[in-house]
């Protein structure tokens, strides 16, 4: 027999003895969903590459119902009871090897799996993020407003056409930099010369690598050895958010700042000199910059992205501008610099209904949360799901639910949020959900309440290009009139 027919029988046999295994044998078997997911977990990496995970996973529980078998050990749900058990259930469900991928020079708030750590890190940073310690910062946010409207008014004046997706980057960045390390980016005085950190390169290679966790140890190396762009582009990303005037030089030069002001990092600083963290785990100096590096890839990306695409929903819906108008004009802004406060913004119920709605159609981080199922085992959503399996919800898919979230489903509506038998808002989950939701919802909050508010109050906006899905938004140019 020739070696290559011995190959060719070898793989033959192989190739069956997985197909026994992954569609008669395995405990998944009963599930349904793509074959190619029962072998692979490239199947997912293929389509976040594409970029449409999300549509794909929600056209599959179209066709299969509320759970579907995405990955070989991989469930993922689409019900209101599971979200409240994979999410809602404590530490009962552990994160899985996916959330390494988001950590940095150590397991940071967000990745890591350790819940004592979590824990830990959570009571130390969360009075910082509190909505009361949000309000005595805001001042720093008007400051970076005041500067992003300075911006626009020229634009208006002139007659420019302006990317403002690229400002309300901007925006956010430096009201992160107040926030967290005392000290602006200056990103909206530099204008287009100031560099935005890679960010989205970075999101793209931890959700894509995330996929197959035994690869994160050694992307270095095999991304040193494939000749593609694509993959080199997002490792040179991510080593310049860890270069200077990012974390470390930030968190650095907000060590040897003697200013008392409050901010993000100043309970971490005050263990980093003590030593050790609250429950006497040692606690140095890389552990502040690990969870500063957090700070800015959680901060900034989603909540300028989310905003951007919010006021795209609204432009073409001139309705809402009207209304979200009118309720504004009730209020006083601060010195006349068409800057509110969020305390006020808050109960403004029409815009709070726009924004809920644009996190519903467009939520940004649509990466399935990813859980893993305890030893013994668990029902989730009427099925026994075996110990160890890793099952998630995507709040793309949950938020296009018709069970949970009514019809019309693919329309920007804010109204469904005032149905008083609506029950929308529990399964609301952008900010994810449970003990290990996003810390800085607040701060996202207050941020695009504040944008949004002061963009539909001071200007007539008109998009150059009305016909642009909002899907294919890389940048979003405006005209603007001033009011």
């Amino acid at each position: 027999m020739s070696i290559i027919l011995r190959i060719a029988v070898w793989g033959a046999g192989i190739w069956f003895l997985l197909f026994l295994w992954n569609h008669i044998i395995h405990p998944l078997a009963k599930f349904p969903g793509p074959r190619i997911a029962s072998f692979t977990n490239l199947w997912k990496v293929y389509h976040i590459w594409r970029g449409d995970l999300e549509k794909v996973l929600l056209h599959r529980h179209e066709q299969h119902g509320d759970v579907v078998r995405v990955g070989p050990n991989h469930l993922d749900f689409n019900s209101s009871s599971a979200v409240t058990t994979i999410l809602g259930s404590g530490r009962l469900f552990q994160k899985s090897a996916f959330y390494d991928a988001f950590n940095a020079l150590r397991p940071n708030l967000f990745g890591t799996r350790d819940e004592d750590i979590h824990s830990t890190r959570r009571r130390a940073v969360a009075k910082s993020f509190s909505a009361q310690a949000v309000s005595k910062m805001e001042k720093y946010m008007d400051e970076c407003m005041v500067k992003f409207v300075a911006r626009l008014d020229r634009a208006a004046v002139h007659g420019e056409i302006i990317d403002i997706k690229l400002w309300i980057s901007f925006f956010v960045m430096d009201v992160l930099g107040e926030l967290a390390f005392a000290r602006s980016f200056e990103l909206l005085d530099a204008g287009p010369e100031g560099s935005m950190p890679p960010l989205k390169e970075h999101v793209l290679l931890a959700t894509i690598s995330g996929q197959v966790p035994w690869i994160i140890p050694h992307i270095n190396q095999i991304a040193a050895l494939l000749p593609f762009g694509p993959l080199r582009k997002m490792m040179t990303g991510r080593k310049v958010l860890r270069e200077p005037q990012r974390a470390v030089d930030c968190v650095n030069a907000r060590r040897y700042d003697c200013s008392q002001r409050p901010d993000l990092l100043g309970r971490l600083l005050g263990q980093l000199e003590a030593g050790h963290d609250s429950s006497g785990r040692c606690f140095d100096i890389v552990d502040v910059q690990t969870e500063a590096f957090g700070f800015i890839v959680a901060g900034s990306h989603t909540t300028a992205a989310s905003t951007t695409l919010l006021l795209w929903h609204m432009l073409h819906h001139p309705e809402t501008v009207r209304r979200v108008g009118e309720e504004i004009q009730s209020l006083t802004s601060v010195d006349g610099n068409a800057v509110y406060p969020f305390e006020a913004l808050k109960r403004l119920k029409y815009l709070q209904a726009a924004i809920s709605e644009g996190f519903r159609v467009n939520p940004v981080f649509i990466a399935p949360l990813m859980r893993v199922v305890p030893s013994h085992g668990h029902d989730i959503a009427g099925a026994f799901v075996p110990g160890g399996t890793e099952v998630s919800v995507c709040n793309h898919v949950v938020h296009h639910n018709g069970d949970i979230f009514g019809s019309d489903l693919h329309k920007f509506m804010p109204e469904r949020w005032f149905d008083a038998e609506f029950s929308g808002a529990a399964n609301l989950i952008t900010f994810g959900a449970g003990h290990r939701a996003c810390i800085g919802r607040n701060i996202a909050m207050a941020e695009i309440s504040k944008l949004i508010a002061t963009l539909l109050s001071r200007y007539d906006i008109e998009s150059v290009d009305k016909d642009r899905l909002e899907q294919d938004i890389e940048t979003l140019e405006l005209t603007l009139l001033l009011r």
